[in-house]
């Protein structure tokens, strides 16, 4: 079963996905933004997080999960965010099972092949990382410095590191998620895919992620489909503009027919 953090005492459940790397703590200041109406469910996708392990790291085994937690939950139906990776598992999901989603919301993510070479570096430079010889976080971002040069990203990327007594480990799986990601790189829909429930698309004017090009691609997917450009974020939207983020979020669902 997914991990999860919940927040709010609404009656309306809130499910939410993180991106490639991240975890549920990525949507806390969101999810207690929304926890008055909302009943937030931050999750961990498999192989991130506090979430179990397991060598299949496919975007349809991941919609699969969420399927078993809403289950397990007694969520018949609900609003659905999902960001980057979580977009793309959103919008499986949505396709999969129309009738669970009230709403649905992608932050920054198209359904379209991305190219798997963007992410390889990245994993491969954690993967380089010796644990054993690991003596500190400080150590662990010195030695990602020189191949991940962006500070802020190095700190974000590092929040998957944990100290047991006295050795370190990664709490995602980076192994499995290196070796898979192609499929995690590629269009997670298929033709003839379709969510006509209403749906939200936001991407951050500095992002290349999602684009104004995209946008006959997705209403073939997602008719109803809204958009919105949050013109000062990049690819992490939902942090780097939250306000906007959330004031995108209120017009959307106070339109929604729930």
């Amino acid at each position: 079963m997914l991990h999860s953090e919940l927040h709010g005492e609404g009656e309306l459940p809130f499910l939410l996905m993180h991106g490639l790397l991240g975890s549920s703590r990525n949507w806390r200041s969101v999810a207690k933004g929304l926890s008055t109406h909302f009943q937030m469910h931050c999750l961990d996708l498999r192989n991130h997080g506090d979430s179990f392990h397991e060598d299949d790291s496919s975007i349809q085994a991941m919609s699969d999960d969420l399927l078993r937690y809403a289950d397990n939950q007694n969520i018949s139906r609900f609003i659905l965010c999902g960001h980057s990776l979580g977009g793309k598992i959103a919008m499986r999901f949505a396709c999969d099972h129309p009738s669970r989603v009230l709403k649905l919301i992608v932050a920054d993510i198209a359904p379209r092949d991305y190219p798997r070479e963007h992410h390889i570096p990245t994993l491969d430079a954690l993967l380089g990382i010796n644990l054993n010889q690991l003596s500190s976080r400080k150590q662990a971002d010195e030695m990602l410095a020189e191949l991940i040069p962006n500070w802020a990203f190095r700190q974000f990327l590092l929040t998957n590191l944990v100290q047991n007594e006295n050795s370190f480990a990664w709490k995602a799986n980076i192994s499995v998620l290196r070796d898979s990601i192609g499929k995690l790189s590629s269009n997670p829909l298929d033709a003839g895919d379709h969510f006509s429930g209403p749906s939200l698309f936001i991407r951050g004017g500095k992002s290349g992620y999602l684009r104004s090009e995209h946008k006959p691609k997705i209403l073939e997917y997602f008719p109803s489909a809204d958009f919105v450009v949050l013109p000062n974020a990049g690819h992490d939207v939902h942090v780097e503009d939250r306000a906007g983020f959330l004031s995108a979020l209120d017009k959307f669902l106070l339109t929604a027919q729930f």
